[in-house]
């Protein structure tokens, strides 16, 4: 906060949600089309490219983000095709080495005047806003609330082997959620929190892209408080 409110960068970003053991796909980050060359070779072909400019909202529609690439070349005309859509000369941008298919889902945390923070969790990817497939709770989160969230879910029998599809990790998923409410109840700052897509496999949990915004702390809604307003509502 002391560096500035609003959209964090990947760097502040990935060292908060480490310090939960929020799991992330490995992410490194360049700034000259050189070093993503270098960084690419590093993690080893295919990779994926994202812009990592804070609050950039949408990423593929505006050219943002290129997947599966393959080489070098790929690689060097990627950066330079999102320097164009961002209009910016040497833009920074972050690598990953492209991830295991799975179930593609949302998490985050968001804020509501009445009840504080809330934790969400939602079918990702490009459908999240599309399908609108999402359940909130309020904090406190306790292990009961992680596993009947996804349970609400319109898309949950994805999660647990759907015409002959293996289960996911769904034990894994309820552990991020239970993190994430746990960085929440800690830190009000946290207005906006965004894990999208975290790709859900049977083996493991992993996000992909975070985005976190902060704003100045205000009072926190009172957990017995918010236990009558929801179970008048």
């Amino acid at each position: 906060m002391a560096d500035g409110a609003g959209w964090q960068p990947v760097a502040v970003t990935h060292a908060l949600l480490a310090c939960y053991d929020i799991p992330l796909l490995e992410t490194r980050l360049a700034t000259t089309v050189e070093s993503a060359e270098e960084t690419a070779r590093e993690l080893g072909f295919p990779v994926v490219m994202k812009a990592t400019r804070p609050g950039l909202i949408h990423k593929s529609e505006l050219g943002a983000v290129r997947l599966g690439l393959s080489n070098e070349s790929a690689v060097r005309e990627a950066y330079q095709e999102i320097a164009r859509s961002l209009d910016e000369a040497e833009p920074q941008v972050a690598l990953q080495r492209m991830a295991q298919a799975g179930v593609e889902l949302v998490v985050g945390v968001a804020h509501d005047s009445l009840f504080g923070s809330l934790v969400m969790v939602g079918l990702g990817g490009v459908q999240t806003d599309l399908l609108g497939d999402r359940t909130f709770r309020s904090l406190p989160l306790t292990d009961r609330d992680a596993a009947a969230m996804w349970r609400e879910l319109r898309a949950a029998p994805l999660l647990t082997g759907y015409r002959g599809m293996a289960a996911m990790d769904t034990d894994m998923l309820e552990q991020l959620l239970l993190r994430v409410a746990r960085l929440a109840e800690d830190f009000p700052e946290v207005s906006e929190l965004d894990l999208n897509p975290v790709v859900a496999v049977p083996s493991a949990v992993t996000a992909l892209d975070v985005k976190l915004k902060l704003r100045p702390a205000a009072d926190e809604p009172d957990a017995y408080f918010r236990s009558l307003a929801i179970r008048a509502t």
